[in-house]
């Protein structure tokens, strides 16, 4: 996640199989809900004690936490922040990643530098891991943090249920049709676009896209616009892709109800059900 202009833009050709009726949508996500973890409850992820101060630098940071086993997490970026990477450290906030035993980052935010040279923090305190929504990522991540604290089997368990979760999403998009559907999407969720089985056929980054651009997906079919709900920027593709439905994705929980990585992909989810 970096604060780069368009960080690339790829065009494809795709044949489009026709749009699919909404309701087909709705009933997806009725399956997700109903169906997904299997059974257990997807808004939460098994966690467990493990004695230790764990401080999170956002609500994305502390997702992982919570999905590596880790009970309680501090959260520096209030959850109600809209783009919490740019929450910049307070002095209340000193003297609680003075007193942690572990914080957690991922080195986009505001408050990176400080957090690793402007505070004298010992290196042992600070772990570094990557968040976006591919599996692949998601397991090392998780996996990185549990083998800090020592919860290893707990984090298999939250990881087997976020595979499910994908798996079944994947599989109930090829049932209907979507799968291989393209779509302009934003270059922060490319990846969990990419886990569903959607086909990005132009990915755009943090500024407006240029006019040609804009103009290079016009003719492409593209019947979906998967925006940042942080930092949105492709709402001019409206103008040219009249007929495509315009949604935001979410990254950071927090917003919307969220709390979990689950609960992120869940709510993700809903809105390609809701079209």
């Amino acid at each position: 996640m970096k604060n780069n202009k368009i960080a690339y833009i790829s065009i494809y050709r795709h044949s489009v199989h026709g749009v699919t009726q909404r309701k087909l949508f709705f009933f997806m996500f009725i399956f997700f809900c109903f169906f997904s973890c299997r059974g257990k409850n997807p808004s939460s992820e098994t966690t467990t004690d493990t004695g230790m101060t764990v401080v999170a630098t956002s609500s994305w940071t502390a997702a992982y936490a919570w999905a590596a086993g880790v009970e309680e997490v501090v959260t520096l970026a209030p959850l109600e922040m809209k783009h919490p990477s740019e929450y910049e450290l307070r002095l209340s906030d000193i003297s609680t990643l003075m007193g942690a035993e572990i914080i957690l980052y991922a080195g986009y935010e505001v408050m990176a530098a400080r957090l690793t040279k402007g505070l004298d923090l010992p290196p042992e305190k600070l772990l570094l891991i990557n968040t976006d929504y591919s599996y692949e990522s998601m397991e090392t991540s998780i996996m990185k943090v549990a083998s800090k604290l020592g919860t290893e089997s707990v984090a298999r368990e939250n990881l087997q249920a976020i595979r499910h979760l994908i798996d079944e999403g994947r599989k109930t998009i090829e049932n209907y049709g979507l799968s291989g559907q393209p779509v302009v999407v934003h270059q922060f969720q490319v990846s969990i676009a990419q886990e569903l089985g959607l086909t990005p056929v132009l990915i755009f980054g943090l500024t407006t896209p240029e006019a040609s651009d804009i103009a290079a997906v016009a003719n492409t079919g593209v019947s979906i616009i998967i925006d940042n709900f942080h930092n949105p920027s492709g709402q001019p593709f409206n103008e040219v892709l009249p007929t495509a439905r315009y949604i935001q994705w979410l990254n950071f929980p927090g917003q919307k109800g969220t709390k979990t990585l689950i609960d992120v992909i869940q709510y993700n989810i809903s809105q390609i059900a809701a079209m």
